[in-house]
């Protein structure tokens, strides 16, 4: 990954990073976590970044979903500077055990980001929601709550609920970290 193009000449990017940089300090030691880092992605690609625990990759991705400040650079979606979370994008966290509520049934997690969509009536919010929960092999644990699933069956709600809202940009962070390798497989298909 080489510089980002500047902002006029992102032409048909969907994401343009420019620039971007990410310092920590801490006990007034800087931690540099990436420098410069520039690229560009159209519509319909699909973009992995891969490399050692610790490299980066959850922090450029939150950076990328509005999550958290860069030190220096930009990051532009749909031609828009992102500098907060924006609805058009899903996160699916590293730590999916924490990113659903634990109060929620499978059901109620993966429906919880169509709750207050306008253009969805509740029977095509149920309909869809139903729909997720089968095509991640949940059927028939609609209304477990999450202590009682596997870590991977609860990945595999994370992700459910993350599609169900039919987002422009999926960002995740080793989604399939959890699941076994037959699960992993069908998955990713």
């Amino acid at each position: 990954m080489g510089r980002a193009p500047r902002p006029a000449d992102h032409g048909d990017a969907f994401i343009a990073v420019e620039g971007l940089s990410k310092r920590y300090v801490s006990a007034g030691r800087q931690l540099t976590v990436f420098e410069e880092l520039g690229f560009s992605i159209r519509r319909g690609e699909f973009l992995t970044v891969v490399g050692p625990s610790g490299c980066g990759k959850s922090t450029l991705l939150k950076i990328i979903a509005g999550l958290v400040p860069a030190s220096e650079g930009k990051v532009w979606f749909q031609g828009k500077r992102m500098t907060v979370p924006r609805p058009e994008m899903v996160y699916v966290f590293q730590q999916y055990e924490k990113s659903i509520f634990p109060w929620l049934t499978v059901r109620e997690n993966v429906g919880f980001g169509l709750r207050k969509r306008r253009d969805l009536d509740a029977g095509s919010r149920a309909e869809r929601v139903q729909r997720f929960i089968e095509r991640v092999q949940l059927a028939g644990y609609e209304d477990y709550y999450p202590s009682q699933l596997s870590g991977g069956m609860q990945q595999r709600v994370a992700i459910a609920r993350a599609l169900a809202r039919r987002p422009a940009l999926l960002l995740m962070d080793e989604p399939f970290g959890a699941l076994d390798e037959m699960t992993r497989e069908r998955m990713q298909t």
